[in-house]
């Protein structure tokens, strides 16, 4: 009933909030070329305020919407409006007069938020000092709520700890869910784990209490019943094959696109999401024509290629950039190389296993990969056409 129509948005505003986290990891990209700039925010002009570097601090009030992304990102101030935030780490100190939607690494929400949160990442944490007027909806590895929220919530994650109060009808989902002692849900719950709750957890629920089905995943990984790891690691392994290989034989190509990315990453993004969605219904017109068909299979046979380079160009990139914050040389040997390629691919495939966030994090990587393969590409035939013939 009423619960739903809260927590779950409309097919609009779905698209909205699709947009709105398409901006802001498209700022994030932008973010790691910017190198360690510090921005400190002491002074606003009014309306809203846009700030991206490795480290923001937000240290005046905003009257209007804020977004910020970076490396780290603190806001002190109040924020009149809506704010949309997303780095490594996210410190949320200040009251938000509206919505919040904020993805990282670890979001720590500290304040009085007076719409609806959203909030994603490895671990997100509501301390005893927040309180949400609205509803809530959590995803993450870990998520701790010790605050308030007052009008319901969703809570996807593989750890759910509550000590704190939610008002209204709650949805947990979790591999692991515990009401800790000083937990409240003034309101029905639904919730699906491999574990059912305690006595002691129930009667800490003051209204009707469903144990949904479990995923069928998460009884195999409870279990041990299935190789899920073993499939990832085989994954990993596969894909380190598959980028050894694509470096040995093209270095120059691997080493173009990683710098499209860093120069160009919106422009790769949406280039990339062109062809990703362009690609197979070209090749279906194609094959209206007979003299078609042939550039058709053509097309269908390159599509999953493509999607492998995007992927590898992506996880290049995220291993150049952890070769830098370690401080290495500038150049590496093939071997270091390899070794943070591989670093790369483990991290894409822990961040693909987050729920909710994970896999739309990936897609985003994989579509600005593909769109940087097809402008470098694209360069190298104009500089090719530019040389002069003999």
């Amino acid at each position: 009933g009423k619960m739903h129509t809260r927590i779950c948005p409309t097919a609009g505003s779905r698209l909205k909030n699709i947009f709105r986290s398409l901006v802001i990891f498209f700022v994030v990209s932008a973010v790691l070329t910017t190198g360690h700039a510090q921005v400190n925010i002491e002074k606003t002009e009014g309306g809203n305020t846009y700030a991206m570097g490795a480290n923001v601090r937000i240290a005046a009030p905003v009257t209007g919407d804020l977004l910020a992304a970076g490396g780290r990102v603190s806001v002190g101030q109040e924020v009149g409006a809506d704010a949309a935030i997303a780095g490594g780490s996210i410190e949320l100190r200040a009251p938000v007069r509206q919505d919040v939607r904020a993805a990282g690494g670890t979001v720590n929400i500290e304040s009085d938020i007076d719409g609806e949160l959203v909030a994603a990442g490895g671990t997100v944490t509501l301390t005893n000092k927040a309180s949400i007027a609205r509803s809530a909806l959590l995803s993450g590895g870990q998520v701790i709520v010790e605050g308030r929220i007052g009008k319901g919530a969703k809570i996807y994650a593989g750890t759910i700890h509550i000590s704190g109060q939610i008002d209204g009808n709650t949805r947990l989902y979790g591999r692991e869910i515990k009401l800790l002692p000083g937990a409240r849900i003034l309101g029905d719950l639904s919730y699906a784990s491999p574990n059912a709750l305690s006595q002691d957890q129930t009667a800490q629920v003051s209204g009707k209490i469903t144990r949904e089905k479990t995923p069928e995943g998460w009884q195999s990984r409870a279990t041990g019943k299935r190789g899920f790891p073993w499939f990832h690691l085989l994954f990993i392994l596969s894909m380190l094959t598959a980028g050894a290989l694509l470096y040995f034989l093209f270095p120059n190509a691997v080493g173009g696109a990683e710098e499209v990315i860093k120069k160009h990453p919106a422009k790769s993004f949406l280039i990339g999401l062109a062809l990703l969605f362009t690609i197979p219904p070209a090749a279906i017109l194609l094959m209206i024509t007979i003299i078609g068909i042939p550039v058709a299979f053509i097309l269908l046979l390159l599509y999953p290629l493509c999607l492998l380079l995007g992927y590898l160009a992506a996880a290049f990139f995220i291993g150049g950039k952890i070769s830098t914050a370690m401080k290495q040389p500038a150049t590496l040997s093939t071997g270091r190389r390899m070794l943070f390629l591989l670093l790369a691919l483990v991290i894409l495939a822990i961040v693909g296993l987050l729920p909710f966030i994970g896999g739309f994090i990936v897609f985003f990587l994989l579509v600005t990969g593909l769109g940087a393969w097809a402008i470098w590409a694209y360069t190298r035939h104009r500089h090719f056409r530019a040389q002069p013939t003999s």
